[in-house]
């Protein structure tokens, strides 16, 4: 804990303190430092952490509750090994390229590299960021601290280079007339402007070396996209596989195939996730109004379900099984409808929010304004 937390901190305020602060002269150690303890942190991090909230699970299986899936698609995450040793390649250069010496162009070639994984950065950023729409509530505040510090670094070593350059330039000047790309590129302002332009190339570059490891051209985005749980995620994984509790039929029955069983959204059922369809919707409902109008009775065929109905729920995994109880559940589930519309004035916002954070205290309010 003190390696995942205290130190990647620490480290983190420095860099910020030498990209306000320059001058100070630790701070090309402490980037190597950084380089060197991010990626070891980032392997124990995927070897610890990540075994207990968001393992090696493609988005298309259960996890248990509480669980995450895969942070980056694994099929397409490749691409961004490319990219950071692009960066890190380009950073030992900027770190060794001397005014006068080094050429300008290579220079410039040198910062192109960076942007790729500062954008990366950006990007992944908002994909594990609590608070955004992510699932995960804490391991996202360890995932952010590298790409924080990868940026950090990338600016403090581009502004050092541009300011190194114009130092030495107005010592060194060579006079006599240049041509129009001398004097383009013997402005070191226009550095950073200059590697936007070599930047398409180089990522050109990444994605044919990633192709020829496998990588499909359009992993740079489903990296991102396939996954489920995070904030850039399109995909509705299956409902979580409770570790305590269950299950019930409907539950079950909303994670067969899409085709069969046609799911909505995702939805909250005890503090775990679900996989929401209109036949869970309408159970789930029904029982609300079974409770309302006649609890004695609700209760009774509530202890019964949990007796007999549970345990069988908890044992069915398989996608077709959840196929065919879902066929099974329809004849039930157009009786729950019309018992539904034949007790509610408002049949339709009563199923619609089913499942959604807070929906019983929300119907009652709402019931009570309807009243007014």
């Amino acid at each position: 804990m003190i390696v995942l937390l205290c130190i990647p901190c620490a480290l983190t305020i420095m860099n910020l303190y030498g990209l306000f602060w320059p001058e100070v002269k630790w701070k090309k150690r402490i980037w190597i430092v950084t380089l060197i303890l991010g990626v070891l942190c980032n392997i124990l991090l995927d070897n610890t952490l990540v075994s207990f909230q968001s393992g090696d699970r493609h988005w298309s299986e259960s996890v248990l509750v509480g669980n995450l899936h895969q942070v980056l698609c694994y099929g397409y995450r490749d691409v961004y090994k490319v990219v950071f040793v692009v960066a890190v390649i380009g950073v030992l250069i900027l770190l060794k390229s001397k005014p006068g010496k080094t050429p300008p162009l290579v220079t410039v070639l040198a910062i192109a590299a960076l942007y790729p994984e500062i954008v990366t950065g950006v990007v992944f950023i908002i994909h594990v960021m609590p608070g955004l729409g992510s699932k995960n509530d804490t391991i996202g505040a360890f995932w952010i601290l590298f790409p924080i510090n990868l940026i950090v670094i990338a600016f403090s070593l581009i502004r050092d280079k541009i300011r190194e350059y114009e130092e030495w330039q107005m010592k060194e000047q060579a006079p006599g007339e240049k041509v129009w790309y001398e004097r383009v590129l013997s402005k070191s302002r226009t550095w950073p402007f200059l590697a936007l332009l070599f930047a398409l190339p180089i990522l050109g570059m990444i994605l044919g070396i990633a192709v020829l490891f496998g990588q499909k051209p359009d992993a740079f985005i489903k990296a991102w996209t396939e996954t489920a749980d995070w904030n850039l995620s399109t995909k509705i994984p299956p409902q979580d596989h409770p570790q305590t509790g269950g299950h019930y039929l409907c539950t079950v029955a909303a994670g067969g195939h899409k085709k069969v069983v046609k799911p909505i959204r995702m939805g909250e059922r005890r503090g775990h996730r679900v996989v929401v369809n209109r036949q869970l919707e309408i159970a789930n409902a029904f029982e609300m109004v079974l409770e309302e109008k006649t609890p004695g009775f609700h209760k009774a065929v509530r202890g019964f379900y949990d007796r007999f109905g549970l345990p069988i729920a908890n044992c069915i995994r398989a996608k077709g099984v959840c196929d065919i109880v879902y066929v099974l559940m329809k004849p039930l589930e157009w009786i729950f409808l019309i018992i539904i519309y034949l007790t509610q004035s408002h049949p339709e916002d009563l199923i619609a929010i089913q499942y959604m954070p807070g929906y019983r205290e929300f119907w009652q309010d709402f019931k009570k304004e309807r009243e007014i």
